[in-house]
C-alpha cells in the first residue's frame, strides 16, 4: 500500500476505492469508482491492485478534488467520478 493510501485509509471495495479525507479537522468519507480510476489515472482493470496503484498515481488530483468537494452537504459518502478530474491527468 502506498503512502497516500495509508494516509487516507484507502480500501478497495467491490470495484471502487473508499477513503477518508480530513478538511479543517473534519473527516469526510469519499469513494472513487473503478471506471473513474481507469479513465483518469490509467488503471488497466478494476482489480484491487490496479485501482490502488491508480489511486496513488492520481494522488494530487484526487486530493484537489476531495478538497473541492469536502463542503458538499451530505451525511454519507461523497462520490468522485471522472468529471471531477481533468482529462489526461496521470500524475
Amino acid at each position: 500500500m502506498g503512502e497516500f493510501a495509508k494516509t487516507t485509509e484507502a480500501k478497495y471495495e467491490d470495484g471502487y476505492i473508499r477513503f477518508t479525507w480530513k478538511e479543517a479537522g473534519e473527516p469526510r468519507l469519499f469513494e472513487i469508482s473503478g471506471e473513474a480510476l481507469m479513465q483518469s489515472f490509467g488503471a488497466a482493470d478494476d482489480s484491487g491492485k490496479e485501482l490502488m496503484d491508480a489511486f496513488e498515481r492520481g494522488r494530487k488530483h484526487i486530493a484537489d478534488a476531495a478538497r473541492e468537494a469536502s463542503n458538499t452537504p451530505t451525511d454519507g459518502i461523497i462520490e468522485l467520478g471522472s468529471g471531477d478530474f481533468e482529462q489526461g491527468s496521470s500524475a
